[in-house]
């Protein structure tokens, strides 16, 4: 069996809403769409999917959504 090298993703899988005046740079780090964005460069660099979760954050004021994705990938 091979060994194997672990990598987790966790953040916002919706993104976060900018104002129209933030950058492309940092729209593409933390803009709508951009775990979406990183997965697939992920995928890109040999990373598979293995698990995946997602859970409601906050109180009663605030609400969000936080997604972990564990990948894994043969060791180099």
């Amino acid at each position: 069996m091979g060994k194997h090298e672990y990598k987790v993703l966790h953040g916002n899988p919706t993104g976060t809403w900018l104002m129209p005046w933030g950058s492309q740079k940092v729209r593409d780090a933390i803009g709508p769409g951009s775990f979406e964005k990183r997965l697939n460069q992920l995928a890109d660099e040999g990373w598979e999917v293995i698990s995946c979760n997602s859970a409601s954050v906050g109180s009663f004021l605030w609400m969000g959504v936080v997604a972990t994705v564990l990948l894994r990938r043969e060791k180099k």
